[in-house]
This record gives structure tokens, C-alpha cells and sequence, in this order.
């Protein structure tokens, strides 16, 4: 048992006033625009807070710090690609400029203004079979991290996760996005605190000489070579910058900041500022990774090796703030992807498949259901699913069922006058082609017929999915010019 007395305090006065500050936020929610987007009030500063608290969850830091573990400084490329792909977003406006200033909730609304509402049907279920499924193993990882770190080993796995779903749960029901914005920045502050407090901590039991010689004898020129690295490789560099790229513009709780902004002018802010946070985010849990790596050796469950430093080196007192920082941060990824997913499903599904539009108190009703069926299916899949290859591939390549489809159809309908609904439907369909093979064949690995064993190689159907997609779209577009003009939506007003 790694916690103290001190260590529960902590973290029970943190609990409360985080669930306080979700009841209290609900008397600020008038109507729909407040519940999804938070009034469109966020201003820059409160922006880069909720978004950098939004990304950086305890799963971030478990996925993480298994790729430092098992590929040493080599994984490090993935922080650089990710901040080079958001400050690019941020200082260009690419996609999320014009989305904001078309005033849209949801991504997929876009799709109906710009081409039909057939389109909007179709990548609303993508986007939440999509979403859910990259939230799947959410839950499992930060149990794993929560119980690990505390001393409570993998016996206490399903009741860590199940109180960490009820109190996630019970304040973004309640507050929506007033609830994220809300305590996102005190999540922010305390996760900032706890991140220094467990890097000074490990550099006292483990210099860096010992790290390099670990990454050395145990990986050799794969720990520092992504491109020799058998985990990734060219393809894999490809895919993750290109995935960065349209995660930042299109994936919806990434999204949602910049819908929640005041202006199209502030969301490119926000997201080139958080952009230069997001190496930061990948390296530091990669570095305790190969922190752990230093100090065990191998042979560790890789998702447990770093959570297990972090609860022999951390000292009491200091733990119970880390833990903290950690149940902050997991909050404000549940909250903000679970009203996204339960957001999409109300506007993008249920309402494009009736003849009459949901009411707003009922689609505020449906997306609070949602949120909660959401959190039960993480729960039983988090316990029965096994990840292929590694968390952060999984995510990615779930991640691109959407993303690959989104980017060639928003693209397209903003920068390219031809684009029309065919191609916007191949594309979404092709897009998602190649993630969904990889998910559905991995298991059959052995039994495939050799010419199709590429698409179970997560880096190849992650790239795959994009290139489908942008075929998709273009072809799809010019062959159908005729029998389906292309729709143009009116640019909406800079505010």
C-alpha cells in the first residue's frame, strides 16, 4: 500500500470540490449552446487550459510512458509531430476557422450544410462508433495507472474503474461544458504541480547516465531511431503527422474548443498555443517510461511499469497530489469526450433520422442518457477487451475510422468548389475501410492468405485510411459532377 493518510486527504478534498464545482456550474447552463459549447464565452487563456487539460488524460500518461518503456527515446518523434501538426492548425486556422464561424456544435452538422443530410447521418455514426471505440480502453488504462500507483494491484482494477465513472459521470451530466471549462483550469493547475513534483522525484533515483545506458543494452539503435524502431518506422512517422493534423482540426472534443471559442480569432490562438504544449505532454510521461525501464529492467507489464515507479519514488504527501493531478486530468478527458460522443449522437444521428428535430431540452436530455450508456460501455469493454499491439496505436488507428473521412470531406467542402455528396460518402466510407479491417482481422492474423496480412500492420491500414479517403473524395466528386452539383454553404460571419 503506497498511500498515507495525508495521500487520502488529498485526494478526498479534491473529489469533492471537483463534484461541487459540477453542481454548481449547471445554474449557468440556459439552453443548448451553453450545455455543448459553453455559450461560445471561451476566451484564449481559459481556451489553452481546458484544451491542454482536455488532452492530457491519466490514459495519455499510461499510453505514453508503455511507449517509453518499450521503445526508449525513439517514441520521443511523436510529441515533436504532434506539436509541429496543432501549432501549424492554430497558425493557419486550417479547418477550424471556417467551422467556427459557421457557428456548427458538432462536426458532422458541417457535412449538412456543405453537402446533405445524408452525409451528416453517415458520419455521425462513424464518428461515434468511432469515438467510443477510442474511448474504450480509457477507463481500463487509468484504472490500471490509479491502482497500480496507490498499491492496490490488478485485484482492485474494476472497483477503481467504477468510482472513477461515477464521478466523472455525475459533473458532466450535470454542467456539460460549463463543467469541463469550469474546473478544467484548477485540473490544469494541479496536474501542472504534480508532473514537477514526480519528475524531480524519479531524477533523484534515476540520473541520466543510467537511463541512456538502459535505452543502449536493452533496445540499441531502435531506442533513439524511430525509423529503424520495428514498432514504427517511415509509415508510422507518415500516419502520426497526417493523424495530427486531422485530429486537431476535426476530432471532436479537440473540435468543441474551438466551437466553444469567442471568436474564429481565439480559437486559432487557442489551438497555436496548446500546439506548443503538446511535446511536452507526449515527452514527459515517455521519459518516465524510460525512467521505469532504468530502474526494473524489463519483464514489467508494460502498461503497469511506469505507474509503478511513479508509487515506489513518489514520496507521501506529494503522491496523493500526483494521484490528484492525474484523477484531474482523467476527468477532463472523460467530461469532454463523453459530452462529445453523447453530443454527436443526439445531433447527428437521433435528429438527422426523424422526420421533426429534436427539441433543445431534448436533445440536452438525450445527450445526458448518452453520456451515461457511454460510461457503462466503457466499463464492461475496458475489462474484456484485449489491445492489440500497443495503446497508443489502437487509439490512433480508432481514431482514423473518423478522422481519415472528416479530413477529406470538411477539407474538401472548404478549399475545394467541386466536391459534392458522393464523394463526401466515399470518402467517409473508404476512410473507414481500412481501420475498421485492421480491428476486425488482427485476432485472425494466422489464418489470413498472405496478399492481405498488411492490412492487420497498424501503421499500414492507419496511412491506408487516409489515402482511401482522399480517393474516395475525389473521385467520388468528379465522376458524379453532373447528376449531383456541388452545394455551396455561405460563409458565415467573423465575429
Amino acid at each position: 500500500m503506497n498511500f498515507g493518510a495525508i495521500d487520502w486527504v488529498i485526494l478526498a478534498v479534491y473529489l469533492i470540490l471537483s463534484v461541487s464545482l459540477g453542481i454548481w456550474a449547471k445554474r449557468f447552463v440556459e439552453d443548448l449552446t451553453g450545455y455543448m459549447v459553453a455559450g461560445r464565452r471561451v476566451r484564449t487563456s481559459l481556451g489553452i487550459a481546458t484544451f491542454v487539460a482536455t488532452e492530457l488524460g491519466t490514459v495519455t500518461f499510461v499510453y505514453f510512458g508503455e511507449l517509453g518503456y518499450l521503445t526508449g527515446f525513439s517514441c520521443f518523434v511523436i510529441g515533436i509531430l504532434a506539436m509541429v501538426a496543432y501549432t501549424m492548425v492554430g497558425k493557419t486556422g486550417f479547418v477550424i476557422e471556417a467551422l467556427r464561424r459557421h457557428r456548427v456544435m458538432t462536426v458532422p452538422e458541417f457535412y449538412e450544410l456543405r453537402y446533405s443530410r445524408s452525409v451528416r447521418l453517415l458520419g455521425g455514426i462513424i464518428l461515434f462508433a468511432g469515438g467510443v471505440l477510442n474511448m474504450g480502453i480509457f477507463l481500463k488504462f487509468d484504472g490500471i495507472f490509479l491502482s497500480e500507483i496507490m498499491g492496490f494491484g490488478p485485484d482492485a482494477l474494476a472497483v477503481t474503474m467504477t468510482v472513477m465513472l461515477l464521478v466523472v459521470i455525475t459533473y458532466t451530466v450535470l454542467g456539460g461544458m460549463f463543467s469541463i471549462v469550469v474546473t478544467d483550469f484548477m485540473q490544469f493547475v494541479v496536474l501542472g504541480v504534480g508532473m514537477f513534483v514526480a519528475t524531480a522525484a524519479i531524477l533523484l533515483k534515476v540520473d541520466f547516465t543510467s537511463l541512456s545506458s538502459a535505452v543502449d543494452q536493452t533496445l540499441g539503435a531502435s531506442g533513439t531511431n524511430p525509423f529503424v524502431n520495428p514498432r514504427f518506422g517511415w509509415p508510422f512517422v507518415v500516419w502520426i503527422f497526417v493523424s495530427s493534423l486531422a485530429a486537431a482540426a476535426l476530432w471532436q472534443p479537440a473540435a468543441s474548443k474551438a466551437l466553444a471559442s469567442e471568436s474564429p480569432r481565439v480559437a486559432r490562438r487557442v489551438f497555436f498555443w496548446t500546439g506548443l504544449t503538446f511535446a511536452g505532454r507526449a515527452m514527459v510521461p515517455m521519459f518516465w517510461g524510460v525512467a521505469a525501464l532504468a530502474y526494473f529492467g524489463t519483464g514489467q507489464p508494460s502498461p503497469a511499469a511506469m505507474p509503478r515507479l511513479l508509487g515506489s519514488v513518489v514520496p507521501g504527501g506529494f503522491l496523493g497530489l500526483l494521484v490528484a493531478g492525474m484523477l484531474a486530468a482523467s476527468m477532463s478527458t472523460y467530461s469532454a469526450y463523453l459530452l462529445a460522443w453523447s453530443s454527436v449522437l443526439a445531433r447527428d444521428v437521433i435528429a438527422p433520422s426523424r422526420k421533426r428535430d429534436l427539441s433543445e431540452g431534448a436533445t440536452v436530455r438525450v445527450t445526458r442518457i448518452a453520456a451515461v450508456a457511454i460510461g457503462l460501455f466503457l466499463l464492461l469493454f475496458g475489462l474484456w477487451y484485449k489491445i492489440p499491439d500497443t495503446a497508443f496505436q489502437y487509439l490512433y488507428v480508432t481514431g482514423a475510422m473518423y478522422t481519415a473521412g472528416a479530413l477529406s470531406c470538411v477539407a474538401a467542402g472548404i478549399y475545394w468548389k467541386k466536391a459534392n455528396t458522393p464523394g463526401a460518402l466515399a470518402g467517409l466510407l473508404m476512410g473507414a475501410a481500412a481501420p475498421a479491417g485492421f480491428l476486425l482481422l488482427e485476432g485472425f492474423r494466422e489464418a489470413l492468405p498472405r496478399w492481405l496480412t498488411f492490412v492487420t500492420d497498424v501503421n499500414i491500414a492507419g496511412l491506408l485510411s487516409y489515402l482511401l479517403a482522399l480517393c474516395g473524395m475525389v473521385l467520388g466528386s468528379l465522376v458524379t459532377q453532373r447528376s449531383h452539383p456541388p452545394r455551396m454553404v455561405q460563409e458565415g460571419r467573423d465575429e
